[in-house]
């Protein structure tokens, strides 16, 4: 993950204000309702598993039902994948403060000042003890002090619901942090809320003398915690009310049997102490503690005067960091932004030459195929025009045709009347008006031989000549010119 990056659409992570077990955490801004929050990402190692998801949806579930002003305020969940991975986020109030180990890292907390916070945390265990959700994880980094002194615990990413395992942590792994953990929980003892005012008390002490009850290796805190009694918190800061002392012991009593049994005498006790607790004096510094009068010695004086400005210069340092580290995010965050818009406008471009050039390329088309239709119309046009000129000059040879054939039926009626006239002054028949009215067309005269006529008489029957006439064919091809010119000699004869 990365600052820009958008979860669900909807949550522009800014930058990272904190990191732990399970997740990282995130100031975010919420585009929905334009307010900044804090999201909670799973980290994306390669040892998440299963129930490492499951343990931080439970986070939601069990967060989401307390209601209490010092426990944060859960507003969302959701999922967002990266590379092909499901990662789980969890969407929080944005608290403006610092978690309570930065507080504690110049010593001690002025008395009144840790009561009241103490009171605060108690009553924040004493809700969520209720509702039947064990913290398990009760330390100052799990602290956050706001700026206006209010006080939220948060981080229940290992809290447990009831008394039951659900097999989402195991009672046989250590899940927490050793420095602030109940005997208990090392030889898996049972847990219950007890558990966590052990934890409770561990932090209780170190708010009232600046350090943990037990410090060491890790099987060297589970040895001391289950057979070391820790010293009284007097001991360490003289001049401690002894109410207090017994309390502390009691919270961190061996035996959970022995320990106060809800959060709500714990915090009613921590009030009463508070209340008696003289106000610090106007104008008193944060970095100032409660000191006794046995630490007055001028060595002691100068000691805290020389840390007391050591840790003055190394806050400075610590907020010029920070100043540059803002001023880096901010330049980095406006070359993003340009380099996104530069990419936008750079595709805007790119969309708009695409859209111009399929404009382009569209109206060409269009031209091309309006050039081809009129081309095509053209030829259809000039298709109609031949088909039509074919049409006209077929009825022009049709007419033609037909009266050519009225003229060689004229001509043949003529040639006939022309050789039958020519045969009748030859004397091959009679006249064309006598022949007409002998064989009439369509009929033939009652006695007279078909295809015959009766040549001219000379006064003697015997005298009489029939003669038969050629045909039109062959009087046109000459077939008969020969035997007409043989039976000449005879005709003259006659």
């Amino acid at each position: 993950m990365q600052p820009g990056d958008i979860l669900d659409g909807r949550y522009e992570l800014v930058e990272q204000i904190g990191e732990g077990a399970f997740g990282a955490v995130w100031k975010a801004r919420d585009a929905r309702i334009q307010r900044l929050v804090a999201v909670k990402v799973m980290l994306p190692s390669g040892n998440n598993t299963p129930k490492d998801a499951a343990r931080f949806v439970r986070e939601v579930a069990t967060a989401g039902a307390l209601n209490h002003p010092s426990i944060v305020t859960v507003h969302d969940f959701g999922q967002h994948d990266e590379a092909g991975r499901p990662l789980y986020f969890l969407v929080m109030e944005l608290l403006d403060g610092a978690p309570l180990n930065h507080h504690l890292g110049d010593g001690p907390l002025p008395l009144r000042q840790a009561l009241t916070w103490a009171v605060q945390i108690s009553q924040a265990l004493a809700t969520a003890h209720r509702a039947g959700v064990v913290h398990r994880d009760v330390k100052p980094a799990n602290v956050m002090i706001q700026s206006s002194g209010a006080v939220k615990v948060v981080d229940f990413g290992i809290a447990r619901i009831g008394t039951a395992d659900d097999g989402i942590t195991s009672t046989n792994v250590i899940v927490g942090t050793p420095a602030y953990m109940a005997p208990e929980r090392f030889d898996s003892g049972g847990l219950d809320a007890r558990s966590d005012l052990y934890a409770f008390g561990c932090l209780l002490y170190e708010l009232l003398t600046g350090r943990t009850p037990f410090r060491g290796s890790l099987y060297e805190l589970i040895r001391q915690h289950g057979e070391v009694h820790p010293a009284a918190p007097g001991t360490l800061r003289p001049g401690l009310p002894a109410e207090v002392d017994a309390l502390v012991l009691e919270l961190l009593a061996k035996d959970p049997n022995r320990r106060p049994p809800h959060a709500d005498q714990v915090a009613d006790r921590l009030l009463h102490l508070a209340e008696q607790t003289e106000r610090p004096p106007a104008g008193y510094h944060a970095t100032v503690r409660d000191v006794p009068a046995a630490e007055e010695d001028p060595y002691v004086l100068a000691r805290r005067q020389e840390a007391d400005a050591l840790f003055q210069r190394t806050r400075d340092q610590a907020a010029q960091v920070a100043l540059q580290f803002e001023t880096s995010i901010a330049q980095r965050r406006r070359q993003l932004e340009q380099d996104l818009a530069d990419r936008r406008a750079h595709a805007e471009a790119r969309a708009q030459q695409i859209v111009a050039e399929a404009q382009q390329r569209g109206e060409e088309i269009e031209r091309e195929a309006a050039a081809r239709a009129a081309a095509s119309l053209r030829q259809l046009s000039e298709a109609e025009q031949r088909t039509d000129l074919l049409r006209r000059q077929t009825d022009k040879l049709r007419s033609d045709a037909e009266s050519l054939r009225r003229t060689v039926d004229n001509a043949r009626r003529q040639a006939s009347d022309f050789l039958a006239d020519a045969a009748a002054k030859a004397g091959l028949g009679p006249a064309p008006e006598t022949r007409r009215q002998i064989a009439p067309p369509g009929g033939t005269p009652t006695g007279t031989p078909t295809g015959s006529i009766t040549g001219p008489t000379t006064g003697s029957t015997a005298g009489s000549q029939r003669r038969k006439l050629p045909s039109m064919q062959d009087l046109l091809s000459g077939r008969n010119r020969g035997a007409t010119e043989s039976d000449e000699p005879g005709r003259r004869r006659s």
